[in-house]
């Protein structure tokens, strides 16, 4: 569906303007997605995890506004064992005969469609993604829900450029847009959102000419998502500042920590994604038996269910986190919680089911942060060591190195305790971790910057024919589509077919340039050319476009051609026309100069 012929020119994308005002739009709706999908998940899980599991992961600060988990009953082995494959089931239902697209962690699709498919989703995406991801943690997957905001968003930023009938750039653009939306809503994090949509394409680099429409649309959507589920930031957290130096060597120690478990974490869920991929299961059961181990985890440690972001809000309130199961507490326990938690988000979302990454890459980087603070409180009591700024920066950090986004690691957990002071801390241990994990990615559809994009490389040639000059490759230039501009246009008319052209250079006496003439835009019609014979002259109807000399390039005469519509440009010095160019001979001369320099590369 597009926009009707005549509101066309009034709606149409017409520049960056324009571009800012249609992010201004999407920030809105997807604002008012992720509240509504946050609203399902949360009633969904105050069911499940109250009246059936027995269990209470908690509550982020943030998250207080929708119906929290109520009354708990009793643990249910039963239920913790099988509820997983349950939701396994019903949404690998929906993955194999409804929406194939909605299985998986959704950012990874989301940055295949930007670099692959021109920004293009369907727009029954972002409803099934939301169904399956709601049926995925409300049965107690380990998953995040920034997937399916992510893709609410990035739908409605699709959808309305396709409405709009934009091209793939402008798509592309308002396609992050919406990203950023969603994922600035659901996590309160206005910037961080931004900044996350923009890194998370490249492993090296940031989609910089969308960066101002990502901050309109992230704030938008923050500002509408706030505005109905209240103002604050996702944790609550007390005031803290990195005052004591003592501590900088434990965050060093967490940064390299952070490194070897993500470089676990990214291996195991790789290899899982491949054997799942090539089990011998029809596609709708495979969810289910990842669901089923994953119960089977849940059973020794419940705390892996879930996005595990209240276990987190519990712990920064100075909780200390015990065992369900076996009743017993300390470094090692979180320890073994980050590492089961590795295992049950790769089989979660690697067997098919629907969960976001970033969301377990926190909870997991977290409970590193708890470990490295409380072992050290153990070792070293007269540090006065306080946990939770170690798992903060663990969370961050932790994600910086899984994810290759070491901006967006930092900037997303200052936007979601509604502080900067843990910044240092998170730049110290987010670079060890994202240095050291400079050959890994959780997400395989990342490359490695814009120059190896397939959505930036008209671009990248571009700047190359901005690099070559027209005398290094014509001496000569073609003369067969030049006429004086004392011909009329009927006998121009005449002419053309014998001459193959369709537009033409305009010269005078001396051969000096005049301009361009189209038939493609100024034709008599057959039954007025006995009427107006030799009555119009080409040199009336002339057009002025502006010439090139042989020491410019090829891309300024390209944008020229692009500019003005025309095929063919004429090479001018001195005032006096040698000739002209068409687009086929830019183009030879840009292939013959690739040609040339990847000889020249083999011969070194």
């Amino acid at each position: 569906m597009r926009l009707p012929f005549g509101l066309n020119a009034v709606f149409s994308i017409q520049g960056p303007r324009s571009i800012y005002v249609y992010s201004l739009f999407i920030g809105l709706l997807s604002g008012f997605g992720a509240y509504g999908f946050n609203w399902a998940l949360t009633w969904t899980e105050s069911f499940t995890f109250g009246n059936l599991i027995g269990y209470d992961p908690g509550t982020p600060a943030g998250d207080l506004h929708f119906h929290s988990v109520g009354s708990v009953g009793e643990l249910s082995p039963l239920w913790i064992l099988f509820l997983p494959a349950i939701g396994g089931l019903l949404v690998g239902i929906i993955t194999s005969f409804f929406c194939p697209e909605a299985q998986g962690g959704g950012t990874d699709s989301l940055i295949h469609a930007f670099h692959f498919n021109e920004g293009k989703i369907h727009t029954k995406v972002p409803f099934y993604k939301a169904i399956a991801t709601i049926l995925t943690l409300g049965s107690g997957g380990s998953g995040g829900k920034e997937g399916p905001t992510a893709q609410i968003g990035a739908g409605f930023g699709s959808s309305l450029a396709n409405f709009l009938g934009a091209g793939a750039r402008a798509r592309r653009t308002l396609m992050l847009a919406g990203t950023a939306g969603g994922l600035g809503a659901i996590f309160r994090a206005p910037l961080g959102g931004a900044i996350t949509a923009v890194e998370m394409v490249y492993q090296e680099d940031i989609e910089s000419d969308s960066l101002v429409p990502c901050i309109l649309s992230s704030v938008t959507a923050y500002l509408t998502y706030t505005s109905i589920a209240g103002s604050g930031s996702i944790f609550s957290v007390q005031e803290y500042s990195l005052n004591d130096y003592r501590h900088i060597p434990l965050y060093i120690l967490l940064g390299l920590l952070c490194y070897v478990v993500g470089y676990f974490f990214v291996k195991v869920y790789h290899f899982v994604q491949d054997i799942f991929s090539k089990l011998p299961l029809p596609n709708f059961l495979k969810p289910a038996f990842g669901g089923l181990i994953v119960g089977c985890i849940a059973l020794l440690f419940p705390e892996v269910l879930g996005s595990g972001f209240g276990l987190i809000q519990r712990m920064i309130n100075g909780e200390v986190l015990t065992s369900t199961s076996f009743g017993f507490s300390g470094p090692f326990f979180l320890l073994a919680v980050a590492i089961f938690k590795v295992f049950s988000t790769s089989l979660t979302v690697g067997s098919g089911s629907s969960g976001g990454l970033l969301g377990p890459s926190f909870a997991i980087g977290g409970m590193l942060g708890a470990f490295v603070g409380t072992m050290a409180n153990v070792l070293f009591p007269e540090l006065n060591i306080i946990v939770f700024p170690f798992l903060l920066v663990g969370m961050g950090s932790f994600f910086a190195g899984v994810a290759r986004a070491p901006i967006a690691g930092m900037i997303m957990v200052c936007d979601m305790i509604g502080s900067y002071a843990l910044l240092p801390a998170l730049m110290i241990v987010a670079m060890i971790a994202v240095v050291l994990s400079h050959k890994i990615s959780i997400y395989r559809n990342q490359i490695k910057n814009r120059f190896l994009s397939p959505s930036h490389h008209w671009d990248m040639n571009q700047d190359i024919m901005d690099r070559i000059r027209i005398l290094d490759h014509f001496t000569e230039f073609r003369k067969y589509a030049m006429v004086s501009e004392h011909l009329s246009l009927t006998q121009l008319q005449t002419n053309a077919p014998g001459i193959q052209a369709s537009d033409f250079i305009l010269i005078g006496s001396n051969d000096e340039y005049k301009g361009i003439v189209s038939l493609r835009k100024n034709r008599i019609l057959p039954e007025y050319e006995q009427e107006l014979k030799n009555l119009i002259t080409c040199g009336e109807i002339v057009q002025d476009v502006p010439p090139v000399c042989q020491s410019d390039t090829l891309g300024k005469a390209l944008r020229i051609l692009l500019e003005y519509d025309v095929d063919k440009l004429a090479i001018v010095e001195d005032n006096r026309c040698l000739g002209y160019l068409r687009y086929i001979d830019l183009f030879n001369a840009y292939q013959n100069e690739v040609k040339n320099k990847n000889k020249l590369r083999k011969a070194i």
